[in-house]
């Protein structure tokens, strides 16, 4: 086990208004439930960001604060190492949080009561975006092939009409843990141009790759689909560092770019947070070891969970995991409902995760767990549903 970077080591994150913890034991009256469903991490982030955000602290005065050229450098050095493209300054948009790029994205590039497509199961602040915004959810669920889902085209085309302008993707895909391949984005990008949609795609997850998976993202299709593209990401994901409130949009067309920058400008969202800046320049400059050794601390995860589920639950049926750190679960064969499982992870089991109706009708059936943890912590959480599954 990992332990240069204290991946074993379980930290009290209750009583710190956690939203992975405090607000899910306020949501189920417990104190004492392992919570498995928040896509958080429970890692302590590279001890470089926190050296840089105490000397932030350690200055006193917290200001208003600007971007720097640090903020971009950072970023197009990222993406020079991690996918070998050189990515111009002038692409890259400030924005607090992905779930705000993806709202103001649909709110900017659309129109009252036109339609989005979204793949399902689908994310909930992504669902939201298109919902709370007024537009028509275009729901395309993902088709299983064998152990694979796959996105149905031939039911997106029957979506499509007249009103119909954009297309939310997450990439890799959450819940499902799916990475695409280049040969499914490019086919996503025929079918936007063809029917005029807008891309929006949210790669937040781009960096967590299992090991031997490459993350393809949509900058790297096509200079067509640049054109339409909307891309936004950022590294509080890769790094556990989420509380800073930090993201970006990657927009290659000046039109695109401009509309969206005076939106943002229009509702006074352009500063960072005092930290912003810094967690981002140290993130993707200095922190490299921590990011490769994270990686493999999570796919040990991931073998250990399979082997504890296929020995204790081979009931539950584990999809290929290709991205995230998130696992996803289909338990019909237990003959379980959803309450009936429900139930048994928060009543008998003292566990919670996230049901998958949480993302949707075509989340039924399954649910989404969280393994990035201390060993110890998941080891603790799948023996206490050992323990009550035999007399369930």
């Amino acid at each position: 086990m990992e332990t240069q970077y204290g991946f074993d080591v379980v930290v009290n994150r209750r009583n710190t208004n956690c939203g992975r913890w405090d607000t899910m034991d306020k949501k189920y009256g417990k104190s004492d439930m392992i919570h498995l469903g928040v896509a958080d991490m429970d890692f302590k982030a590279p001890e470089e960001i926190r050296n840089a955000l105490h000397d932030v602290l350690d200055m006193g005065v917290l200001g208003y604060t600007d971007l720097s050229d640090k903020f971009f450098i950072s970023i197009q050095r990222w993406y020079k190492k991690q996918y070998n493209m050189d990515i111009p300054r002038e692409w890259i948009v400030f924005c607090p949080r992905i779930n705000i790029a993806s709202s103001i994205s649909v709110e900017t590039y659309t129109e009252k009561g036109d339609g989005v497509i979204m793949h399902t199961p689908a994310y909930g602040p992504l669902q939201n975006a298109i919902l709370k915004n007024g537009r028509r959810m275009l729901a395309s669920p993902l088709k299983k092939n064998g152990e694979r889902f796959e996105m149905d085209f031939e039911y997106m085309e029957s979506l499509v009409d007249e009103h119909t302008k954009m297309m939310i993707m997450c990439n890799p895909h959450n819940p499902t843990g799916r990475a695409w391949t280049k040969e499914e984005l490019v086919q996503a990008a025929d079918f936007c141009k063809k029917h005029d949609l807008i891309l929006f795609t949210d790669e937040i997850h781009g960096d967590l790759m299992k090991a031997g998976v490459k993350h393809q993202t949509a900058l790297s299709v096509s200079e067509d689909i640049n054109d339409r593209l909307i891309l936004a990401s950022s590294p509080t994901k890769t790094f556990n560092i989420p509380g800073v409130i930090v993201s970006y949009m990657i927009i290659p067309n000046e039109k695109l770019r401009n509309i969206i920058e005076a939106d943002i400008d229009r509702i006074g969202m352009h500063n960072p947070t005092i930290f912003a800046v810094t967690a981002v320049e140290k993130a993707y400059t200095e922190c490299d070891d921590w990011y490769e050794a994270v990686k493999k601390y999570i796919d040990d995860n991931e073998t250990f969970t399979r082997e504890f589920f296929a020995e204790h639950f081979p009931e539950f049926h584990i999809y290929p995991r290709e991205g995230t750190y998130l696992l996803w679960f289909d338990y019909k064969k237990t003959g379980l409902n959803e309450q009936q499982m429900e139930e048994w992870f928060l009543e008998k089991a003292n566990v919670s995760v996230y049901m998958g109706s949480v993302f949707g009708e075509a989340g039924n059936g399954y649910i989404r767990l969280n393994i990035a943890s201390p060993r110890s912590m998941l080891e603790e959480a799948y023996n206490r549903m050992l323990k009550v599954w035999k007399d369930w």
